[in-house]
């Protein structure tokens, strides 16, 4: 089997209600964008995977991806996250792409890609994250309704231009709430965003006076109260935290994770398959598990994102819920999931995982072309055209044949 064509799609579906996410402050969201990814095999079969994308800023990347992928052997998973990183030495990181091809190897084998990667079939919890900062009377709400739906807990977000507006919204918060509940905290502070407002980004004074001014509240876990290379200053924050600490989110796969294991810098790890890829993901919940550490992946992308982190929680215990992210009134579960046959809801707090082969979700081609514009599209033949075009034929050639030759090498 081999990747035969390579296809990319812009998806922009507007929301019904502006957003103001938390991670850029003052910023008016008024679409989920991402970049949708699908990888035909001379088989038939077809993998699919979707990355974060602020606007349109991947529009070169078909030309830049394609020629390093057609004609791969999508189950050749080492080699496959070898191509992409070789093409991110030009300074992309998609390893966002990867689920494509464990989508192909799962259907080959017919199996969802949890079972080929050895999780189990049990119910994955989830916890409820928000994605505003904290309003107390707004988030209280959330709150009561998350417990009685069966929700693991419920993430808040503190990102102001005070300290003192940050605690006193997670105390009062918690005032109007169930004190067994519990409740998570995101400070936002790994990748500072700062393009209209400009609250302070914290250091690891603020991020201690933080941790003291609401110790008593009955907080699960903190995430990122500081920026993500700050390894050495989490493993100091971490010594003294009566909290639990959690982050690496958005950090750049296993050479980040694993110098926050080498500090032990975190009580959580958060690696996102969006951002890590499979592999590094994988590479790093084993160290996770082999140090006693916890894992709970970040899922605030798509749907496809947040269906690719569920296969990754079925290798865990299931003592950390998985991240759902829902915003009542603009981030919800039919934009979020906008080109999905349906979205994907919790049953009590529980998500399954899926049955059928592959990453095991329907996409609705139509609202793909409603929501959708295909920005790229490359067959092996195109392939050969380009280069002939470029290279000459004699030399298209003979690149042909010794690529042809290594690969049976």
């Amino acid at each position: 089997m081999k990747v035969t064509q390579v296809e990319m799609y812009h998806i922009s579906i507007p929301l019904k209600k502006t957003f103001f996410p938390s991670w850029i402050p003052g910023y008016p969201q008024t679409h989920n964008r991402f970049t949708l990814l699908r990888l035909t095999t001379d088989t038939g079969s077809i993998g699919l995977a979707a990355g974060v994308a602020f606007g349109e800023e991947r529009e070169g990347l078909g030309g830049l991806l394609a020629p390093y992928v057609l004609g791969l052997d999508p189950c050749d998973l080492e080699l496959a996250h070898q191509r992409i990183r070789e093409a991110s030495y030009l300074g992309w990181r998609n390893f966002w792409m990867e689920t494509a091809f464990l989508d192909i190897k799962a259907q080959a084998e017919d199996v969802p890609i949890w079972k080929l990667l050895g999780g189990t079939d049990k119910p994955i919890p989830v916890y409820w994250s928000t994605g505003k900062v904290c309003d107390p009377k707004h988030h209280s709400k959330v709150v009561s309704q998350a417990q009685s739906e069966g929700y693991h807990g419920v993430k808040l977000r503190v990102k102001s231009k005070t300290l003192e507006t940050d605690v006193n919204s997670i105390k009062e918060t918690r005032s109007l709430v169930d004190s067994g509940f519990p409740l998570m905290i995101d400070a936002n502070q790994g990748w500072p965003v700062t393009i209209v407002d400009r609250p302070p980004i914290w250091d690891l004074a603020r991020a201690r006076e933080f941790i003291d001014s609401i110790k008593d509240q009955n907080i699960r876990w903190l995430e990122e109260p500081l920026d993500m290379h700050s390894y050495e200053d989490y493993a100091e924050l971490r010594k003294s935290s009566p909290i639990k600490i959690a982050g690496a989110e958005l950090n750049a796969g296993w050479p980040e994770a694993r110098m926050f294991l080498h500090f032990e810098s975190l009580d959580i790890y958060q690696p996102d398959v969006t951002m890590f890829g499979f592999h590094d993901t994988l590479k790093t919940l084993e160290e996770v598990k082999n140090r006693g550490f916890g894992f709970s992946p970040h899922t605030w992308t798509n749907g496809v994102g947040l269906f690719a982190n569920l296969h990754v929680s079925t290798l865990t215990d299931r003592e950390y819920p998985l991240e759902y992210p829902h915003e009542p009134g603009s981030w919800t579960p039919e934009f979020r999931d906008g080109i999905l046959e349906r979205p994907i809801v919790p049953d009590d707090g529980f998500i399954e995982p899926p049955q059928e082969p592959g990453l095991g979700l329907s996409i609705d081609w139509e609202r793909v072309k409603k929501f959708g514009t295909k920005f790229f599209s490359m067959t092996e033949g195109d392939l050969r055209k380009q280069v002939m075009k470029e290279k000459g034929v004699v030399a298209a050639l003979r690149l042909k044949r010794r690529k042809d030759r290594e690969a049976k090498e």
